[in-house]
């Protein structure tokens, strides 16, 4: 072997022994610290989704007022359950009765900073709107929004109460102002699979 070829060989191999101890050094990066930690629901939103995930049915009844003289009475069903990583709960409601067809759709969500539950409601007789804010007051869960109706303030409060295993009640009363509410409706939530085992029982008896 000639002198400049040995030359050109000792180099070529100086230089990959070089490269092989950089790599040997480089430290590579762990999966753990590159995965990016995932949130986890806030004890209030898995109490929400506690309380009211289920398929439910519904009965309506709708008080005497300037929109409805007679009152009314409606039926349906609602389906609650648990958002992408239980951080939200959504529902899908349908009813029939002295309104006519109903459907709505809603998300309801933990807001930590502000220590309340905020939401979006939309249905086929109002464009989506902020849903206000809602929070349990001892045993039941309260929640108030402001809108305006033929150019009018108008107040809402909506307040579900009664918890049990197999069903709630909510209540709507609405007003000009907070100190000014009637109660507009109430609805009954019953669990759909509670309905069928009463049905079955009555059957047999």
């Amino acid at each position: 072997m000639n002198s400049g070829v040995r030359l050109v060989t000792l180099l070529l191999l100086a230089g990959l022994s070089f490269v092989a101890a950089i790599a040997q050094n480089t430290p590579k990066p762990k999966a753990a610290e590159a995965a990016m930690p995932m949130p986890t629901p806030a004890p209030e939103m898995n109490k929400l989704v506690k309380s009211m995930t289920g398929t439910w049915t519904t009965t309506e009844t709708m008080e005497k007022s300037p929109m409805m003289p007679n009152g009314g009475a409606g039926h349906g069903t609602s389906k609650m359950w648990s958002g992408p990583g239980g951080l939200s709960l959504l529902q899908a409601y349908h009813s029939s009765g002295a309104m006519g067809d109903f459907s709505g759709a809603g998300t309801s969500w933990w807001d930590p900073q502000a220590q309340v539950y905020k939401g979006v409601w939309c249905d086929n007789m109002a464009p989506c709107n902020d849903s206000g804010t809602t929070k349990w007051e001892g045993d039941k869960l309260v929640g108030t929004m402001e809108g305006a109706m033929n150019g009018q303030k108008v107040v809402t409060r909506i307040t579900y109460s009664d918890f049990k295993p197999n069903s709630f009640v909510m209540t709507m009363d609405s007003g000009p102002d907070a100190a000014s509410l009637q109660k507009m409706m109430t609805i009954t939530y019953t669990r759909a699979a509670a309905n069928t085992a009463e049905g079955a029982a009555e059957k047999k008896e």
